[in-house]
């Protein structure tokens, strides 16, 4: 692999997307393109004029342009999952992000703190790659359709053998074009799968970091307070300043009680 390639691999761990393609590969794509073309031109023109062949030819490209549109419609029911998933695992992260911000996650080890933080930043940056990635597959794109006047022959008197050859040809050009706009929808589905599978892998890796913080972060408290007990200086520190010594007062003895005395009145 060259130094190029070794690029891409680290650039689709941290924001997919897809690889362009160099002019000449591009230009050999569309010389290609050109070649079927007029090479299944050429195969359509070389069919007998009997009606049966023709009719039957028509049929089976039928067939490839409605497993085309099948291909299409499995494409966009991927895409709109993965905008699903990732909508409900973007509100989770973006809560843990909040009570971070806000001070309800407390976290006691400052790698540990560095770690969710950065974490969360990078699940965030996964899913709005794979909700982007599928909003560009699900969105609207100019697909060719044949107008109804296709269906019917030409008033100048066009013979059926004409007719149906040029059937034929609307729809594998129709076919050339729906293949190439579901393949542009195919790579933001590959984009929107590898983002989504950068977002497993690290929330895997956060939830054995944040495993191992909790374990070995149990006995802390325990720790703080002897250490607490054992500072003297932060004992008073925390008991703060003291006033000025007051004179001692005398001891306060037991002193028994007078006796009760009762007083007699005079009877009316």
């Amino acid at each position: 692999m060259k130094v190029s390639d070794w690029l891409w691999v680290i650039n689709d761990w941290v924001i997919p997307r897809a690889r362009p393609l160099s002019k000449a590969d591009s230009e050999k794509q569309q010389a290609r393109q050109i070649e079927e073309a007029a090479e299944s031109e050429r195969r359509v023109e070389a069919l007998p004029d009997e009606e049966s062949i023709l009719v039957g030819y028509l049929g089976e490209c039928a067939k490839l342009l409605e497993a085309e549109d099948a291909r299409r419609q499995s494409v966009e029911g991927r895409l709109t999952s993965v905008m699903g998933l990732s909508s409900i695992a973007a509100t989770i992260v973006f809560g843990s992000i909040l009570a971070q911000a806000s001070g309800t996650l407390h976290v006691q080890r400052v790698w540990l703190r560095w770690v969710l933080a950065l974490g969360a930043l990078y699940l965030a940056l996964q899913l709005c790659c794979a909700i982007i990635a599928a909003l560009c597959g699900l969105e609207r794109r100019g697909y060719l359709s044949s107008p109804p006047r296709d269906i019917f022959p030409s008033p100048t008197g066009e013979a059926r053998s004409i007719h149906l050859r040029r059937q034929i040809l609307n729809c594998l050009n129709l076919l050339s074009d729906h293949q190439s706009l579901n393949n542009a929808k195919v790579t933001q589905m590959a984009i929107a799968h590898c983002a989504t599978r950068n977002f497993i892998w690290f929330l895997l890796f956060l939830a054995i970091v944040g495993a191992y913080g909790g374990i070995t972060s149990s006995g802390r408290g325990d720790d703080l307070i002897e250490t607490l007990r054992k500072n003297h200086e932060v004992q008073e520190l925390l008991r703060g300043p003291q006033g000025p010594p007051g004179p001692k007062g005398e001891p306060c003895h037991a002193q028994p009680k007078p006796p009760l005395v009762r007083r007699h009145g005079r009877r009316p």
